[in-house]
């Protein structure tokens, strides 16, 4: 059975260890603790993904840590807050906001923003304002626009819904004849760009041989002009030799093939109509001036013909001239 010294001694260790847990215990708490001023803020919005050891920055940079979070008896979710004054100094106007701290985890963090500098520095404690997340005001917008197009739409379908089938059909063949409407404009637009341009080269090409022509024309008609030509000179050079029938021979052969010229002249002067109702716009001063020098053309040959005529009326006129012939008794 123990004395009782010894009571004492064992009474006396136990006291002495339990007083070295304290201060260890002590000593050890105030090492680890994170050291900084401590705050508080209010939610009135899910917290979702926020913890107790969660990160709290200012303007993007770590500041602190969340310390403790619990809802009040007003429904409100409380959270404190604990900042690294080495880190920011926080003054009146600062705010709080939740933001996505890591989308693959789904956590959440509190940034911190504003604050005036020039103003008081917030003091220890102290409850720091918060404003809707980023989150939150999307999700209301987004429900408020749906709410919208829900009311939007049960609208439309009131509306339809008294609509007359037979209304509803006649604006169906409206839209389905506009449509049509728009396919046959564009069809007879692709139509007479095609035309257009196949008109184009006929009248080219129809130009191309009137112009052709109307060479071949002039060729014959200086042939022509130089027969006669030489048929006064032989005239004049064998006035002696002169045989009246065979000279009218000639030139009766010789005021055919100038009928002929004429008339093929004429046929083109016809075609250069058709052609000029074509390209009037286009070549107004070339057809005007086609025109005159067919005309003088023409004219040329009528002075031709009407010199024939008179020869062959009266040959002797190559040698004296022209004059007036006699008439027969």
């Amino acid at each position: 059975m123990a004395t009782r010294k010894q009571k004492i001694k064992v009474s006396l260790f136990l006291i002495i260890c339990v007083a070295i847990m304290a201060v260890s215990a002590a000593v050890i708490s105030g090492f680890y603790k994170e050291p900084g001023i401590s705050y508080w803020m209010e939610f009135n919005e899910s917290i979702l993904g926020l913890y107790e050891g969660g990160m709290v920055e200012y303007l993007g940079v770590p500041v602190g840590k969340i310390t403790d979070i619990y809802v009040t008896s007003d429904q409100v979710a409380h959270v404190e807050i604990i900042i690294n004054p080495q880190k920011v100094t926080l003054h009146e106007g600062v705010q709080g906001q939740l933001v996505i701290y890591s989308i693959a985890s789904g956590t959440m963090a509190i940034s911190l923003s504003g604050g005036n500098k020039e103003g008081e520095r917030l003091h220890e404690y102290a409850q720091i304002p918060t404003k809707t997340s980023t989150i939150e005001a999307f999700s209301t917008q987004l429900s408020e626009i749906l709410s919208d197009v829900s009311e939007i739409s049960g609208s439309i379908k009131g509306q339809l819904a008294h609509l007359d089938e037979t209304a509803v059909k006649n604006v169906v063949d409206q839209v389905q004849t506009l449509l049509g409407k728009g396919e046959t404009f564009v069809e007879d637009t692709t139509t007479l760009v095609k035309e257009s341009t196949e008109t184009v080269q006929d009248i080219r090409s129809h130009a191309s041989s009137l112009v052709s022509s109307l060479e071949t024309r002039s060729t014959e008609v200086a042939s022509l002009i130089k027969k006669l030509e030489q048929l006064v000179e032989v005239s004049t050079v064998r006035a002696e030799q002169l045989d009246v029938q065979k000279l009218q021979e000639q030139f009766s052969e010789l005021l055919a093939q100038v009928t002929n010229a004429a008339t093929q002249l004429d046929t083109t002067v016809a075609n250069m109509d058709l052609i000029a109702q074509d390209i009037v716009h286009q070549a107004g001063n070339v057809e005007y001036s086609l025109r005159g020098t067919l005309a003088e053309f023409r004219d040329s040959l009528e002075s031709v013909r009407i010199m024939i005529n008179q020869i062959k009326d009266d040959p002797s006129s190559l040698i004296r001239g022209r004059g007036r012939i006699k008439e027969q008794d």
